[in-house]
């Protein structure tokens, strides 16, 4: 993505310096206006390639946490980075990351700005915080803020995938028992039943689908190759992927879930930020990029404009589609009670939990429908090839009579 160097003015009329990645100019002066800025110059920079990738969310709670317990225990900045740098237990290129930040310090620049010159390794969400906790000289405060919230975002992340993981077992065995009955057990009848005048509708259609297969399977394959290619490439459509996002968000029962998701994720960011004294409008575009659902962020440029012209926050967000309906509630009891950080805490802390409940149930729903199918599958497999051989079985029985 194209780098800017940006020249732009807040609304009290400060000139405002800076860089930031956009498609365009045109998508770069919607960015800074959604953050309260009015582009008057850009120009677009050669950036060189980063060596450094995202740092995973458990990763960024164990930086956070360092830091933070480092800078408590008044140890100097560049020197807490030195102790994280030459820890044993970090892998190669996490040690590279900090002593590029640390060689940075050295140059007398601002940690936020450090961290920033080796993205995208640090996410916006923690630019954001270190660079409030500069103005303030709470940055251990604020790294122990963070720990705290990516701790709950890998326990998240880590619950979702560990609960989908026995259903995606079960499908794995679902494949693996009808590639085993197609290649090996159907073919060991295959003599005995080309001996047959006729064969049951079921048992013709599984040999039929078993001799496609086993003709075909390197066509296949590459079908299937092609329908995930194409489907990852549709979705790297924003239009499209806007769409698809907004339909898992009202589908059945995954549908809940998601929703729960966006909005605790939204309602922990919107927390840390806000209780760290962050603008609002920083704030909730910070908050924005961390949802993770391209639908409910198309949105935000209305609730921003909305804000901006005098309507209050939980007005603002009612009208996102996505967002569960006591987030807007419990915005609205905290700025009538002048609690909002505090209600935040809250309603996160009570999100994540349902999303919990929520990723239980939908296991608890689908273990039984995955071994029902399974069942399905096996049984119809067998009766495919039970009913031919009862039926010759008959017919040698009543040839017998006869005689």
């Amino acid at each position: 993505m194209p780098q800017f160097r940006y020249t732009a003015t807040n609304a009290q009329g400060k000139t405002v310096r800076g860089m930031a990645d956009a498609p365009s100019e045109e998508a770069l002066y919607t960015k800074l206006r959604d953050d309260g800025l009015y582009m008057s110059e850009a120009l677009q920079t050669k950036r060189v390639r980063s060596t450094f990738r995202p740092l995973k969310t458990a990763v960024l709670a164990d930086f956070c946490r360092n830091l933070g317990t480092l800078l408590t225990a008044g140890v100097p900045l560049v020197r807490a980075f030195r102790i994280m740098a030459d820890e044993r237990s970090i892998d190669p290129q996490q040690r590279a990351l900090y002593e590029a930040v640390l060689g940075e310090l050295r140059k007398g620049i601002p940690l936020s700005d450090a961290m920033e010159s080796c993205a995208p390794a640090f996410p916006n969400l923690l630019l954001a915080m270190i660079r409030s906790a500069e103005g303030t000289g709470s940055i251990d405060h604020a790294c122990t803020r963070m720990a705290t919230y990516y701790e709950r975002e890998h326990k998240m992340n880590q619950q979702v995938g560990n609960s989908m993981m026995y259903p995606l077992i079960l499908c794995v065995l679902i494949v693996a028992v009808i590639a085993i009955l197609m290649t090996f057990v159907l073919p060991q009848f295959k003599p005995m039943f080309d001996q047959m005048e006729k064969l049951p509708f079921l048992t013709q259609l599984l040999f039929d689908a078993s001799d496609f297969v086993g003709a075909n399977w390197p066509l296949l394959l590459v079908a299937l190759a092609l329908i995930f290619f194409g489907f990852k490439l549709l979705l790297a459509q924003p239009r499209i992927r806007r769409q698809w996002d907004r339909f898992i968000l009202h589908a059945p029962v995954v549908g809940v879930l998601n929703r729960k998701i966006c909005t605790a994720r939204f309602a922990s960011t919107l927390s840390n930020l806000y209780g760290s004294g962050v603008p609002i409008i920083t704030t909730l575009g910070a908050a924005r990029d961390s949802i993770g659902n391209r639908w409910i962020e198309s949105q935000f440029g209305t609730a921003l404009d909305s804000i901006r012209a005098g309507h209050s926050l939980s007005q603002s967000i009612a009208a996102i589609d996505g967002f569960e309906v006591k987030l807007a509630s419990s915005i609205a009891v905290g700025e009538e009670t002048g609690k909002l950080d505090s209600l935040l805490a809250t309603i996160s802390e009570t999100l994540d939990y349902e999303a919990e409940m929520a990723t239980k149930r939908l296991v608890t729903l689908l273990e039984p429908v995955m071994i029902v199918i399974m069942g399905l599958v096996v049984g119809g497999v067998v009766a495919a090839v039970i009913v031919p051989i009862y039926q010759s079985y008959g017919t040698i029985g009543a040839s017998s009579g006869a005689i």
